[in-house]
């Protein structure tokens, strides 16, 4: 099959997990012999790529006229955020983009990862040509113009006026494309996306991404301390700084009988104060930014993965790629983690943004390591779940599924389906 992948942020352009997932999925496609394509942005006109193969994938890298482009919205103004929007609902060279590259493409299937800097009416080119499309549901981008129902430390409890009427945009452009099914790797964001924006009756699957992670190049030591660690961005949003108060109150009440520590890998906005508030404590290491590969040494090399996040994550790389390598998991209880953290087989939920409940975790898992080793066994036993090949063709079986539907709605911005 030829497909086209359109991803506004692509390798070497990396700021979040669905870029990687896209290139991962990507990849996949490529070694199973098919013809793969992607539509992505570049951040000037002197990185734009027209159909150059990249290790085997067409690469069509656009610059588009925005104010920032998309791999730079983190560190933006905020007043450039309105016309940015703007833009990337109706602005009319978003289709004409969209309509170069189909017609030097000609897919079969075109599959969404990220759609925000490339344009949502982009979609009205594909459905105009009567191309299936699969949308992937990385977070709920459909429902809230940030893409995380989040704000001011607590999760949105509806849409407000703003997100209610870009969700009613969306949906009106998704509903001119004939066949077209949405798969998103946790049951829990699907759900939520379903409760929030009209999809109807359009086949839907819940899948895990089908990533590829690094395997680790050094083995695993023994260790009479308790190896906690945290991996990803340093953000209010994933709970670090509750983390941290909560290892060292267990430090103060177990400290003296039990040995722990905990590292934390990644970088972020929060790390400044998180390394001014804790770096000098002797339980914990602060690595910043390490590679994927390195990232794979150290939990090789770790006893627990700590997962404190208190907004509503779907299905985090970092947990699949630990689990993988038999790295049980503490995780908060929300989203889409407990579709992966077993209670007492390959670990513990725990509310999130509690930090006494944070603390009695630690506390009863660091005086009973043995605990440790049962779920380390259980998640070794169970890495099938975690297959590539597996879960690539559980997803290529839904394209399938999505290339077989006919139903057909124009008339209104809600999504009717087979």
């Amino acid at each position: 099959m030829r497909f086209l992948t359109i991803s506004s942020l692509f390798p070497p352009d990396v700021i979040g997990g669905a870029e990687m997932c896209a290139y991962n999925q990507a990849d996949w496609l490529r070694r199973k012999g098919h013809e793969v394509a992607v539509l992505t942005t570049a951040g000037t006109s002197e990185e734009e790529l027209c159909g150059q193969v990249v290790d085997g994938i067409r690469i069509y890298r656009v610059h588009m006229p925005r104010p920032y482009p998309t791999i730079k919205f983190l560190q933006a103004p905020r007043w450039q955020k309105p016309v940015w929007h703007l833009q990337d609902h109706l602005d009319p060279h978003n289709r004409q983009v969209a309509a170069r590259v189909l017609e030097m493409v000609r897919p079969d299937v075109v599959l969404v990862h990220l759609l925000p800097g490339i344009g949502y009416n982009a979609l009205e080119e594909v459905g105009a040509r009567d191309i299936p499309v699969v949308y992937f549901l990385h977070d709920l981008g459909l429902a809230c113009v940030k893409m995380s129902m989040f704000r001011g430390g607590k999760t949105c409890a509806g849409q407000c006026m703003v997100c209610a009427a870009t969700s009613y945009y969306k949906t009106s452009v998704l509903s001119r494309v004939r066949r077209l099914g949405f798969c998103s790797p946790s049951r829990a964001n699907l759900d939520r996306v379903c409760e929030l924006v009209p999809i109807g009756n359009r086949p839907r699957a819940a899948i895990l991404n089908a990533n590829a992670y690094p395997r680790p190049t050094g083995a695993r030591s023994s260790s009479e301390t308790v190896r906690l660690v945290y991996v990803g961005r340093l953000h209010a949003t994933k709970g670090v700084d509750l983390l941290l108060a909560s290892v060292g109150r267990a430090q103060k009440t177990i400290g003296g009988q039990h040995r722990f520590r905990i590292t934390v890998v990644g970088n972020g906005p929060e790390e400044a104060t998180l390394r001014e508030k804790y770096g000098a404590a002797p339980w914990c290491t602060f690595t910043g930014f390490v590679s994927q590969a390195e990232v794979a040494n150290i939990m090789v090399d770790s006893d627990l993965l700590c997962v404190p996040s208190i907004w509503f994550e779907n299905s985090p790389g970092v947990v699949i790629q630990a689990l993988g390598l038999g790295l049980p998991a503490l995780a908060s209880d929300v989203g889409g983690l407990p579709e992966l953290v077993e209670v007492d087989r390959n670990g513990r939920l725990v509310p999130p943004g509690d930090v006494a409940a944070w603390q009695a975790a630690l506390e009863e898992i660091v005086c009973d390591p043995a605990r440790l080793g049962r779920w380390r066994a259980y998640a070794l036993e169970n890495t099938y779940r975690f297959d590539q090949d597996y879960l690539g063709n559980e997803i290529l079986k839904f394209v399938h599924q999505v290339c077989g539907t006919s139903e057909v709605s124009h008339s209104a911005p809600g999504l009717t389906g087979a």
